[in-house]
């Protein structure tokens, strides 16, 4: 039985509800020749072969993102084999635990309540427990421990066996469909926490597996329409890749009317609409699609949301989403108070900011950008985590 923790959830204001899926990640620098040599060793008719090449094609490619590797037993083959370590994966969490570093507060649904997965947790992650919240480290643990999802990691410059990067990023692995974090406690605490939040994400219909993406969808967005009609103004979607176009498609239709904002890097825009190199159009599509508030890109260079609410604060919230990610970038982790690296180039922006258009307005900044970061794990978490501490702010107030 968990110790009773320190938090009275009837104390919500400012509190940032962040779901939800939740994962081990194991991490790996491929530039260390131990790693990549052990998959590419292996006979050329095995599963570790073959993903040794697909990450040596990727590499060269230029190409991260997130793929699903037929492989049940990958997890249990590689943990032995190859140098990894651990970390707290999923949207919502690595951007529970960015706010959690910059001083705000942030709960996340906790199914998986396993003692590898509660280790990766940091202090300041809330978790609802009966009717109230504590930290991870007041949690006995529970169940076996699900598999770890590989995060394969390069850097430009660096040489992957012998392939020189151009770009620095990052290949996510999955083996298995861990799901969304079905969370009875946190469902039931966020209905009393939602009038007062200062803003919730969800993402994570990622980790299904493409025929239950509509179920688990429907469901979360059934819990976020209750938040919205409590009063949550801001409730942000952020995408993530999909196993299929229809997946992506059953869970933005599911999305509509429950969510005020979405959000998703470039590369995922480009996955909706491929003539989307200027993503203003396709914004606009996907917002009154939607009947959404605001719609988010982010890129390497550049930032940019459409928005029907304030476009100073919005430029704000991207430019406070940027910082946010280019400290981690330079550091490899979430900071207190991020700063950018001396060694990061600003790019002049690739369209013109702001543009009003109808109920719209489009507004962008760019980004600090790093050639060599400490790592690209985690960054669109972190970006959103900053955007929405800004426009979480007038939730934040009432608490100061």
């Amino acid at each position: 039985m968990a110790k009773a923790g320190p938090h009275d959830p009837a104390d919500a204001a400012g509190l940032f509800l962040c779901g939800m899926n939740i994962c081990v990640d194991a991490r790996v620098d491929l530039a260390d020749p131990a790693n990549i040599g052990a998959l590419m060793a292996e006979p050329t008719t095995t599963p570790a072969r073959a993903l040794g090449e697909e990450l040596l094609s990727r590499v060269a490619r230029g190409v991260g993102g997130e793929i699903r590797f037929d492989w049940a037993e990958g997890p249990h083959w590689l943990r032995p084999r190859l140098r990894a370590r651990p970390a707290l994966g999923g949207t919502g969490p690595q951007a529970a635990a960015v706010l959690a570093k910059l001083g705000a507060r942030a709960v996340i649904p906790l199914e998986d309540r396993t003692a590898p997965m509660l280790a990766e947790i940091p202090p300041g992650v809330l978790i609802a427990e009966g009717e109230g919240l504590v930290q991870a480290a007041d949690i006995v643990p529970s169940k076996e421990p699900v598999p770890e999802i590989y995060i394969f990691e390069y850097t430009a410059g660096r040489p992957v066996a012998d392939i020189v990067p151009r770009r620095s990023s990052r290949i996510i692995v999955r083996f298995s469909d861990r799901g969304i974090q079905r969370d009875p406690a946190f469902e039931a605490l966020s209905l009393r926490l939602a009038p007062r939040a200062a803003a919730a994400l969800v993402s994570g219909f990622n980790d299904e597996a493409a025929q239950t993406v509509g179920a688990a969808s429907r469901h979360v967005f059934a819990l976020t329409r209750t938040w919205k009609a409590a009063g949550l103004e801001t409730i942000h979607f952020e995408l993530a890749g999909y196993v299929s176009q229809a997946a992506l498609g059953e869970a933005l239709a599911n999305a509509a009317g429950a969510v005020t904002s979405l959000g998703m890097s470039h590369s995922e825009l480009l996955g909706i609409e491929p003539s989307a190199e200027h993503p203003m159009a396709a914004m606009l599509a996907l917002g009154d699609r939607l009947g959404l508030e605001r719609v988010c890109v982010h890129a390497d260079t550049w930032a940019a949301s459409i928005t029907t609410g304030d476009p100073e604060i919005e430029l704000r919230a991207l430019m406070a989403g940027c910082a946010v990610a280019s400290a981690r970038a330079a550091t490899g982790a979430p900071v207190a108070e991020p700063r950018v690296d001396p060694a990061a180039h600003f790019d002049p922006l690739p369209f013109v900011s702001p543009v009003r258009t109808g109920r719209w307005t489009f507004v962008a900044c760019a980004a600090p950008y790093l050639e060599a970061p400490a790592t690209t794990l985690g960054l669109g978490d972190s970006f959103t985590a900053g955007s929405l501490l800004v426009l979480g702010r007038g939730a934040l107030a009432e608490v100061r």
